[in-house]
């Protein structure tokens, strides 16, 4: 029978830990000397020109950092400030739909084990296309679920409100990245398979809400097809299909990788129970499309791992779905204390990240110096490489990493920075709407990757080799560039973009 005295201890208990491992997080952020790494500088650079599509992602990364950034500054922990606060907002909505669809026990275990899964935890101390797509993705389960319960008790119709909110949700989540297509793709799943899903959505609310997700979602499309559909084009380079097919390994790595993502327990439970899946009658909409929707995603790009390759965090938007069908299931086979056990082992992998993110000595004392290469030695070098510049009319380079730092930590730098397109076909977003021009860059300081200047060697007439910049990135571990004095371009001259 319902408890409302343990009903109530229990959801002051669910908003008073998720707003502390939240405030831990920012705190976490703001102590922490961690530098952005290349794609977080990348986005920054996007969020200075607001549009509705980037060179090689959907628009709302760059919305978000724009707005954090206008209220708190440039500082690193202000450009990650959102990363935390999608995520609490994603527990928030998986608390509050298995609190209306299950119960309460269930709702506080589901939304705290978002905030500990260790994929959400790595998520929340940087900026990426995760965080906002696992928010809107959470955000449009709550309304889904809200629209079919609410059309199968019979009690209270759907609204107007839950079929903008679900259209609002899958659009702005189509709008932080293109894997939001994966909930496209569940829930036509679950409209084939689930009479109750059916009965819900093939009605005019549920067309008004296909009718605002595709607007959402052609606002970017019509920016991709007036710049040549960029982010379209790279997002279909990241599949590559057109190198040698079919990979067990990389299949292999890919699932053993989901272990680390989501947890050892989780996503061992999500495997067991799918395998075994015997839905109750009672329940059998409700579980059927929670597993449905954990279950695409990892069935797509797993099939995307075997074809060619599939990076850990492709298939992110299954957990938010996943941790709740866990949940449910373990509970209901009274197997809580699997639930326990696994929160409290990512708690405790929780504070040991904390401590070292604040502290990255810890991280090279455990040898673990090449995990976090990607966020060091960015200050330092750019700074290095800036203080060589005077008197050069640019800094060109050729690597989209250094490019994005070299622009986040110069940002009053008085000499301009610019990219150099070393194979005639763009591969960043720096090569289009940041590039060299020769007619203004006659003299320039040119940083490469390269031991030579073979990006550079059959367009200058005199280049100066002026010796290599190293940084120390902790361990044994260095980065280092190549630097070179050019000038005398005699290559092809190109009209530099002036697209935002």
């Amino acid at each position: 029978m319902p408890n409302p005295k343990q009903d109530y201890q229990m959801l002051a208990s669910f908003w008073f830990w998720a707003a502390a491992a939240t405030t831990l997080r920012v705190l976490v952020l703001i102590l922490s000397d961690a530098n952005l790494g290349p794609d977080e500088a990348q986005y920054w650079f996007w969020s200075r020109d607001l549009d509705f599509g980037y060179f090689s992602k959907p628009p709302v990364i760059a919305w978000a950092i724009a707005a954090t950034t206008t209220i708190f500054g440039n500082a690193e922990w202000a450009v990650r400030l959102s990363a935390p606060i999608f995520h609490f907002g994603a527990s928030a909505f998986i608390y509050s739909m298995a609190k209306i669809h299950f119960d309460q026990r269930t709702a506080f275990w589901a939304g705290i084990g978002w905030l500990t899964l260790p994929g959400v935890i790595l998520s929340s101390f940087v900026i990426t296309t995760d965080a906002p797509l696992l928010f809107f993705w959470s955000g449009s389960l709550y309304f889904l679920f809200r629209i079919i319960g609410r059309n199968t008790s019979g009690q209270k119709p759907p609204t107007l409100f839950d079929y903008s909110g679900l259209g609002v949700m899958i659009g702005l989540g189509f709008l932080s990245k293109y894997a939001m297509l994966f909930f496209i793709a569940a829930l036509l799943i679950s409209i084939v398979i689930s009479p109750s899903v059916r009965k819900a959505l093939i009605k005019p609310g549920g067309i008004f809400a296909a009718l605002i997700a595709a607007g959402f979602a052609a606002t970017n499309m019509v920016w991709n097809a007036a710049n040549d559909f960029q982010t379209l084009s790279h997002t279909a380079a990241n599949a590559n299909w057109n190198t040698s097919l079919f990979q067990p390994a990389a299949l292999v790595t890919f699932l053993t990788q989901q272990f680390a993502v989501a947890g050892i327990i989780p996503f061992a439970v999500l495997l067991f129970a799918a395998i075994r899946w015997r839905p109750a009658l009672a329940t059998r909409w409700k579980m059927t499309t929670l597993l449905v929707f954990a279950l695409t995603p990892l069935a797509i790009v797993t099939t995307q791992a075997f074809i060619s390759r599939a990076h850990a965090n492709w298939a992110a938007a299954a957990y938010p779905t996943a941790i709740l069908f866990v949940t449910a299931w373990l509970l209901r086979h009274r197997a809580g204390a699997f639930v326990k056990a696994s929160i409290g082992l990512h708690g405790i992998f929780f504070l040991a990240f904390c401590g070292a993110i604040t502290n990255l000595s810890l991280i090279d004392r455990a040898g673990l110096s090449s995990a976090t290469q990607e966020i060091r030695g960015w200050r330092e070098q750019s700074h290095a490489i800036a203080a060589m510049a005077d008197g050069y009319d640019a800094i060109v380079i050729d690597d989209r990493a250094l490019m994005g730092a070299m622009l986040y930590y110069q940002q009053h730098s008085p000499v301009e920075i610019v990219a150099i397109d070393p194979n005639n076909n763009a591969d960043n977003h720096y090569e289009i709407f940041k590039p060299f021009d020769p007619d203004r860059h006659q003299r320039v300081l040119f940083v490469t990757t390269r031991s030579d200047d073979a990006h550079v060697n059959y367009r200058f007439t005199t280049i100066i080799p002026l010796g290599p910049q190293t940084v120390a990135l902790g361990g044994n571990l260095a980065r280092t560039y190549h630097l070179f004095d050019i000038s005398g371009y005699y290559g092809a001259r190109s009209k530099p973009s002036n697209a935002s």
